[in-house]
This record gives structure tokens, sequence and C-alpha cells, in this order.
């Protein structure tokens, strides 16, 4: 891939063992990726190939046995546990197949809790998360809780969370796992309307090659490594 555009994340060399007593399994061996700003990079793989592993470490939510993880030439594993989370917190939004909202608090309620979590003032947190569940087509829906969406409007309200500190990178898990084709469609350009709108990068992990061949790149992880890219 050739760009113009500045290189946001740097993997080098990144391993990860797992021991269970006397039996050592290696998912990832030396993985290297380049991801730069406002990209949009697809990773696919079999279950249990590592992908998820390799996710975690991304958003520092796991240590590698070996290598580093650079973030704006910023080694993300030298930081302390309370810079870590500041980290997560400003610099990174989650979306997983399972959307994780909270139950009791409303749609408005569940993306206003990342800036609540940082401590902003609640008036300020509600208008930024009022504006982005706008941005996803949610402005209906904003004191809806969970169990009153549709799987599509759950996803839509994870990925209005993920964003709503305007993150640098988005680590998404399987964001249309759950979610019908129509709807997963809808999911797809939404991700593309929001990338053109914050240049916001993108790290899908998927089992859907049709969704991972739409993306800037698509990368297949094999043996613990990333190969190139899909056929």
């Amino acid at each position: 891939m050739t760009t113009n555009k500045q290189i946001l994340l740097t993997v080098n060399k990144v391993s990860k063992h797992f021991n269970d007593g006397e039996v050592t399994t290696q998912v990832l061996n030396e993985v290297e990726l380049t991801v730069y700003e406002g990209e949009q990079l697809a990773i696919v793989g079999s279950s249990g190939s590592g992908k998820s592993t390799l996710l975690h470490l991304l958003g520092a939510l796991d240590q590698p046995t070996s290598g580093t993880v650079l973030f704006e030439q910023q080694d993300i594993f030298s930081f302390t546990r309370a810079e870590q989370a500041k980290f997560r917190n400003q610099s990174l939004g989650f979306v997983y197949q399972a959307h994780h909202l909270l139950p009791e608090f409303s749609a408005l309620e569940n993306v206003a809790m990342p800036r609540l979590i940082a401590n902003e003032k609640r008036e300020e947190a509600m208008h930024h998360a009022q504006n982005m569940l706008e941005k996803v087509g949610l402005a209906h829906r904003l004191t809806h809780r969970p169990s009153m969406l549709s799987g599509g409007e759950r996803q839509r309200v994870a990925i209005a969370r993920a964003l709503v500190n305007q993150p640098k990178l988005v680590l998404a898990d399987e964001p249309t796992g759950n979610l019908d084709t129509k709807t997963g469609e809808g999911i797809y350009q939404l991700l593309n309307e929001l990338r053109d709108i914050s240049q916001t990068s993108f790290i899908v992990v998927t089992h859907d090659i049709q969704l991972a061949k739409r993306l800037d790149r698509s990368l297949r992880l094999v043996n613990g490594q990333l190969s190139s890219q899909l056929d």
C-alpha cells in the first residue's frame, strides 16, 4: 500500500504465548503491521487463529510475550496502568460482536459513558452523545434502553459510543457477526461515512470475506502471522 498519510500504529515482532503447566501455546509469532491515519484495515482468519488476541494487544488490554506496539511512535506497553487507561479512553474506541451496552441505561447514557468516565460535565457529555447518535441515524432513539432497540440499532449505539471521544483508532471485533446481510451492509456504510467525517482509522476483525474485501486493505492471520492481501 502506498500512501502519503501519517503512520498511526506500528506493530514490531509481536508474539504472544500462553502457558498451561508444561504446555506452551504460541498464538502470535512476530507479527508485523503498519496502520495509517484514516485507514480501514480488515483482519480475517479461522476461529482460534489469534485475531481477538491481536486486537486485545493493540488495545493494551493484554501484554505481549515479546515485541512492541507503537501508537504515534509511543510504546503503549511502556505506559503505566493509569496511562494505558487514559490511552484507551481518549485515543481508542472498541466495538464488539456483542454490543456490551449497559441494559439499565438509555442509548444516550450508554454513548455518553466514555466522556463521563473522563470526568466531563454531564451536560457536555450528553450533548456530544446526542450529536453522535444523530450521526448514526438514531436521533429518535435517545431515551430507549438496549432491550427496546433492534440488533442493528444496538450495534449503531455501540459504534456511536466507540466514536464519542473522537478516537484516532477504532478496534472492531466481528461488528457485523450477529447481524443479517442488510443490517450488516448498513453498518459498513456507516463506517465509511464516519471515517470520511472524522478520519478515524478502523481495524476490523471479521469472518466476512466480502466485508473485508471492501475495506482499504485486508490481511489474513495464519500460523500466528499476518499474510498478504486476500485473493
